[in-house]
């Protein structure tokens, strides 16, 4: 497939998201960014991955101010192209679908986003904690800025597994 055609692929899912689209843009033949809105977010997912064939490469998960940004990557075969579909998931909320029981392939990472950030999928079939320890403490997610950096600033939350370990 050509560049030229590769671009062409951006209208493609403009038009199979239509209205679902909050910006979309096509910076290099092979990569297209969409941004959808939180509410939106597992219905645009479900038409890329059973409309266009998109298959899940990997999905990322980035504290930024006021939000959690969800990126799904999903490979386009037949047209050689990533597509790569964004939402910001506010806070304090942290509340989108979850993709999980259309699409079993985001089954693992939305738990593990779940644990990590914080993110709420709702009706996941699955919530059980899959990284962290049982007894770990509520509201303590690793991978969010507010998180603290010193351990000893939540030593006390701890299980006592871990203190043992740290004496």
């Amino acid at each position: 497939m050509t560049d030229e055609q590769k671009y062409m692929v951006a209208d493609k899912v403009k038009n199979a998201l239509g209205n679902l689209i909050v910006s979309i843009e096509q910076p290099r033949p092979n990569r297209i960014y969409v941004v959808i809105h939180q509410d939106n977010f597992p219905e645009a997912i479900r038409i890329v991955h059973e409309d266009l064939g998109g298959k899940l490469c990997t999905s990322t998960a980035l504290d930024v101010r006021d939000a959690v940004e969800l990126i799904y990557h999903l490979e386009l075969p037949e047209d050689m192209v990533v597509c790569n579909v964004k939402t910001l998931v506010a806070k304090p909320e942290l509340r989108v679908g979850s993709c999980a029981n259309f699409f079993p392939a985001t089954d693992w990472i939305e738990r593990e986003m779940s644990e990590m950030y914080g993110v709420t999928f709702e009706n996941h079939p699955d919530p059980r904690h899959l990284l962290l320890p049982d007894g770990w403490p509520e509201g303590n997610f690793p991978m969010r800025c507010d998180y603290p950096q010193r351990p000893d600033a939540f030593d006390e939350q701890l299980p006592d597994i871990y203190q043992k370990d740290r004496k």
